[in-house]
């Protein structure tokens, strides 16, 4: 399980499985510019007789692009930050023939008023084409929350917000989190004055990773993302879950005792590599076969097992 989903999200990525919508949603101690600019990475090689990348800019600058790129052949910059709707999209009609494969990246969704989004996104989508937009997910109580509905008019407040909207819309949703949670005040940022802190925005970061099959059926996973390696690391579910914790969980107790209650890496590395009893039986490793919800017991031999006595039987 853990090959195949790390592969699903490499083949993505490499855009050889289909996914006509991957929403990146990130935070303000980590972006996700690596993870889009991975999307391109990948892609960039190919021949731009054949295949096409479109860069939709709501707040890149260009050299900024290519200097974390280097040289690339088949990829278009387009500048939209001051360009209305129907010139970007006619614009990038402009860019990809019909039939051609292609690539559109968009950095910034947040400049988008969630009832124009739908209008804005749908010819986007295209046939033989990938869409991989970027969401901020800014805190609450801030002037740019997204989880609100945007627009001036009575109606729109109660529309779906632009967040929601997209989590229903896209295909593959990866959410990028730091590999040490930041810690934020919570007064700063119901003030909208947070700060953010120093070391974000690492290289190196922690990927939620869903991605929807047409069948409805839903594919997770949790990855470590090194983007100057350009490497995933799939996480299994309790070494991800203590990598998120182990950050904040240990700043908490330090320096509270005289005792130290911290873990080294030998200690975690052991803790994870225990077996338990339940989950072998879950996955079907005792006595060599699935044995589902029954009850196992295996005999050992200073075990008195009496044959005649029907309470003796232990299944």
């Amino acid at each position: 399980m853990q090959q195949h989903t790390g592969s699903i999200l490499s083949r993505i990525v490499a855009l050889k499985d289909v996914s006509p919508f991957v929403l990146l949603q990130d935070a303000p101690e980590q972006t996700a510019k690596y993870v889009l600019l991975e999307f391109v990475h990948r892609n960039k090689e190919r021949s731009p007789a054949e295949f096409r990348i479109v860069y939709l800019s709501f707040e890149t600058p260009e050299r900024a692009v290519k200097g974390m790129l280097g040289p690339v052949r088949n990829v278009e910059f387009v500048a939209c930050r001051r360009m209305a709707h129907a010139a970007i999209h006619q614009k990038v009609a402009s860019l990809i023939s019909s039939n051609q494969k292609s690539l559109i990246v968009i950095d910034s969704l947040n400049s988008i008023r969630s009832g124009a989004l739908a209008s804005f996104i749908a010819p986007l989508i295209r046939p033989h084409s990938t869409l991989v937009a970027v969401l901020h997910n800014f805190p609450t109580a801030t002037r740019y929350d997204m989880t609100k509905p945007t627009g001036s008019t009575q109606k729109s407040s109660y529309a779906p917000s632009l967040k929601t909207q997209l989590l229903y819309l896209a295909t593959t949703i990866i959410t990028v989190s730091p590999t040490a949670r930041a810690d934020i005040d919570e007064d700063e940022i119901a003030a909208g004055t947070y700060l953010v802190p120093l070391g974000a925005h690492a290289r190196t970061c922690l990927l939620e990773f869903v991605h929807r099959r047409k069948s409805g059926r839903a594919v997770e996973g949790t990855f470590e993302f090194d983007f100057a390696r350009h490497e995933f690391t799939y996480l299994p579910p309790r070494r991800a879950q203590s990598k998120a914790d182990d950050g904040q969980g240990e700043a908490l107790i330090d320096g509270l005792t005289t005792f130290n209650l911290g873990t080294t890496e030998k200690q975690r590395l052991a803790r994870e590599n225990v077996e338990l009893p339940y989950l072998a039986a879950q996955e079907g490793e005792v006595l060599g076969a699935s044995v589902g919800g029954a009850i196992v017991y295996q005999f050992e031999k200073e075990d008195d097992y009496d044959e005649e006595d029907p309470y003796e039987d232990p299944f």
